[in-house]
């Protein structure tokens, strides 16, 4: 399978490393995400934080699934580069990328150094909605059942 150009390009840049797949990893990575789309939309849905911790942590799941297709691991780079060029490869809207990109900042930037501000329910909609729509995008990419 070849490695489309910009993950050869981040690859010579030394943002992320080629690597040899991991037999079973893009299936569990894939499970994971279903798994935390299943619990958040059982959860309480007056539960916004937990509703869009669980979708924003299942979207990583799906991120790296596709890395892994992709035989590729961050290296230099962190999170942030491997859910932009993830979610361009799965042809994320520029409105649902900018949502994607705003929901990382938060998270690193509370969950590291402070509490979490509120979430509104729109917030955890929005980001279980973009998780419940690229999963199946993610299998079908990945060719995974």
């Amino acid at each position: 399978m070849p490695r489309p150009a910009e993950y050869e390009n981040l690859i010579k840049t030394k943002a992320f490393e080629a690597v040899a797949p991991t037999p079973g990893a893009i299936l569990g990575f894939l499970r994971n995400a279903a798994d935390y789309k299943v619990t958040a939309e059982q959860i309480d849905p007056t539960r916004h934080l937990q509703v869009f911790t669980l979708a924003y942590e299942g979207y990583f799941q799906v991120v790296q699934a596709v890395l892994e297709f992709y035989e590729v691991r961050t290296k230099d780079a962190g999170r942030n580069l491997a859910i932009q060029r993830v979610s361009s490869s799965l042809g994320v809207s520029p409105q649902e990328f900018a949502f994607i990109t705003k929901a990382h900042e938060r998270r690193n930037g509370t969950f590291y150094l402070s509490p979490f501000p509120p979430v509104s329910k729109a917030e955890a909609a929005t980001m279980l909605a973009i998780l419940a729509k690229y999963l199946p995008v993610a299998h079908t990419l990945t060719g995974t059942p």
